[in-house]
């Protein structure tokens, strides 16, 4: 029931992606508990401390999956979104079958599709990765088609056939066959239970015998290669000479070539799970020692520290990993990979394996402690990813079952089931060639960790548009915030222009202890014509402490537009009523500098480059579709101004006006740009300092960042 695991996490990604982190944190870690509960059910026969460890470390990384959905996910980009998620989710993966103790590779998404030959052919190009990245964009897909399946058919219907592409398209993919020598390979199966209950040496030496016997079958029709599985011999059958003897004289008599699946105790106190090689005359040729130790089932990690432990006392000996993953070799036949049972779980020993010459692959397994649980089964799939990911036959020979032989398109061509005596056997070739996966390796991973950050990229939309705004009087009020510091030549002619616009606005001069008499000629503006104010303030305290001070007067009195301008004559006075139009369809309108019609005067080329420069920066971090981000030119409607200063701002300068701005746009205020002509001062400095200037590139950046990890108030 493969099908099934492409609506698993549909579910799960329903109510992750509009999650915050730790609310989904808590979503992926009960996935991943009952997810792996079930999967790992086998591991209760070894305690119930063994199975709520494994199982929650592995949850642990389905719960950072869904802490990390609402970090890529991006409403408007429902397929960018889509393989995003599925490169969180296959890179963790990726992750989990390396990390910690050498990772644990169990329960693969990917391995789900053994049944499902179109997408399987996946494996021989990107492995186990490529597939479980597949299925998790197929889920990713099907959630958003299953939204709104009425609202947009055809949105619908597109999103569902790119599902379909990317599941049933795989089917296209090549799979070389094997053209080389055919080899008769038998596995020899034995039923283990029958020595139960011996003690442990008399135990390992009965499994011997019970494998010698059934061996001594073959000779009527001796292959040219015979198998027996991970702990045929165990280190009473090893240390026993009458029974070693016994084996060679088996395999002389069958006269095939044999490989013993042993524990193997060395002169120098080591002790190795090894699988052993005999000529047909019962000569040892060699051996190959498992390189990937289970850990706490064949080695204990910090023993010393854990010692009060008493589970860990069924694991006395620490055995000894292997250093080489070279394929063993018999005179007269193709060399051949031979892992060892949990070395099946992790695709680069196999490749590295084939990679050195190995033109097929033998792997001996002990799933007898398992019972008859599905641990065997389970063992089985990830033999078949690797036949496909290789392009080998793959002979899987288990001491009591289930033993296989593999096809390298990943078909079970014979077996034996579970503790039932048997000798599986099957005519296989020698391979040559090397699959794309064995040539590039992990290529998937980093393309999916590629597509992941790309996802993350892209920035968060807005709110949807709201309901439109209250029509505003034919005549309303508006006043216009002027913050100055040090603008005696320009705000006279500045407040006659504005006084004299029909708009008839009012003015309110916020002065921050100019030295140089600006407060004077506004004062003696203001004796003269009501519609002018001054607020003196003791000392300069910033442009945004300015702007918010004339925001809360004007909301306070009920104004109906509010205008942020600056008053050295940069912003012309008479292309305010353009603003003051527009806002009757907008909620904050925004004089442009960059949309056309707009225009910079007296500018070098260097610092419009710099201003283009930041305003796109703040394009690519935020995602808010304006232009001029940065304008100080600008009219605001009172109930949008009412909203967004909900909160308290924490910047100044140019990061104060981009706050405004994107907080207006989050909340689904609708903005709009009307064109300007920003013309430079003529008179005094520029207040524009290095400070504003990096104080606005980090804001800007730290909201970027906050925003998609969904730290920031979002909507999408």
């Amino acid at each position: 029931m493969g099908w099934v695991a492409f609506l698993a996490p549909v579910p799960l990604l329903a109510l992750t992606r509009s999650a915050r982190p730790r609310r989904g944190f808590a979503l992926g870690l009960a996935f991943g508990l009952a997810a792996f509960g079930l999967i790992l059910y086998w591991i209760l026969l070894f305690g119930e401390l063994a199975f709520g460890a494994l199982v929650l470390a592995s949850a642990l990384f389905v719960a950072a999956f869904g802490a990390l959905v609402p970090v890529v996910w991006r409403r408007a980009h429902p397929v960018v979104s889509s393989f995003g998620v599925a490169g969180v989710w296959t890179v963790l993966e990726f992750v989990r079958g390396h990390w910690p103790l050498g990772g644990f590779a169990w329960g693969q998404l990917g391995s789900t599709q053994t049944g499902n030959p179109p997408l399987l052919r996946l494996a021989s190009v990107g492995g186990v990765w490529a597939i479980s990245f597949v299925v998790m964009a197929v889920a990713g897909l099907v959630t958003v088609a299953l939204e709104h399946p009425r609202r947009d058919v055809m949105r619908t219907v597109g999103l569902l056939v790119l599902a379909a592409v990317l599941a049933f398209g795989p089917a296209l993919i090549p799979l070389a066959r094997p053209a080389g020598r055919a080899v008769e390979v038998a596995a020899v199966q034995v039923d283990v239970r029958r020595a139960r209950g011996l003690p442990p040496a008399e135990e390992d030496r009965a499994v011997a015998a019970m494998n010698i016997a059934l061996h001594r079958q073959l000779a009527a029709d001796p292959p040219d290669l015979a198998v027996w599985g991970e702990g045929a011999l165990d280190p009473g059958a090893v240390a026993d000479p009458a029974t070693m003897a016994s084996v060679r004289e088996a395999v002389a008599a069958v006269g095939a070539p044999t490989l013993i699946g042993a524990v193997v105790d060395d002169p120098d106190g080591s002790q190795h799970t090894s699988a052993l090689l005999y000529d047909g005359a019962g000569r040892y040729l060699g051996r190959y020692d498992k390189v990937k130790l289970v850990p706490f089932g064949e080695y204990v990690p910090w023993r010393s520290r854990l010692h009060w432990l008493s589970a860990i006392r069924q694991i006395p000996v620490d055995r000894v990993p292997g250093e080489r993953t070279a394929p063993l070799r018999v005179p007269g036949l193709p060399p051949f990979g031979a892992p060892i049972c949990y070395e099946n779980t992790f695709p680069e020993i196999p490749r590295a394996m084939v990679r050195q010459g190995a033109a097929r692959r033998v792997l001996t397994t002990n799933n007898a402690s398992y019972g008859m649980t599905a641990a065997s089964r389970q063992h089985l799939v990830m033999s078949r990813l690797r036949a496909v990911e290789t392009g080998r036959w793959v002979v899987h020979a288990a001491v009591s079952g289930i033993s296989a032989v593999v096809a390298p398109d990943g078909a079970v061509v014979t077996g034996a089931g579970l503790f039932e005596p048997a000798i599986v056997r099957a005519r296989i070739r020698a391979a040559s060639g090397s699959t794309p996966y064995v040539r590039l390796g992990d290529w998937a991973v980093w393309v999916s960790g590629g597509l992941a950050l790309l996802a993350f990229a892209l920035p968060r939309t807005a709110c949807s548009p709201r309901r439109p705004s209250e029509p505003l009087p034919e005549r309303p009020r508006v006043l216009v915030v002027l913050p100055t510091y040090e603008e005696r030549e320009t705000i006279g002619p500045l407040l006659d222009a504005l006084l004299a616009l029909p708009q008839h606005p009012d003015v309110l001069v916020v002065d921050d202890g100019s030295p140089d008499g600006t407060a004077e000629v506004v004062r003696a503006r203001a004796e003269r014509q009501p519609r002018v104010r001054l607020l003196e303030r003791p000392r300069k305290a910033g442009l945004a402490s300015a702007y918010l001070t004339g925001f809360d007067i004007a909301l306070r009195e009920g104004y109906d537009l509010v205008v942020e301008m600056d008053a050295d004559l940069s912003h012309r006075p008479e292309e305010l009523p353009r603003l003051l139009e527009a806002a009757r369809d907008a909620d904050l309108v925004i004089g442009s500098r960059y949309v056309p019609g707009g225009g910079v005067t007296n500018w070098s080329r260097g610092r419009l480059a710099l201003s283009r420069a930041g305003n796109l920066y703040v394009r690519l971090l935020l995602g808010l579709p304006v232009h001029d981000a940065t304008s100080g030119f600008r009219a605001f409607r009172r109930a949008t101004l009412q909203e967004i200063l909900r909160r308290p701002l924490r910047s100044d300068g140019y990061a104060f006006q981009v706050e405004l701005a994107e907080r207006a746009w989050r909340h689904g205020f609708r903005i709009a740009e009307t064109p300007i002509t920003f013309r430079e001062r003529e008179h005094g400095r520029s207040k524009i300092s290095r400070r504003i200037v990096l104080e606005a590139l980090y804001l800007v950046g730290v909201w970027g960042l906050r925003s998609r990890l969904g730290t920031r108030p979002l909507a999408g």
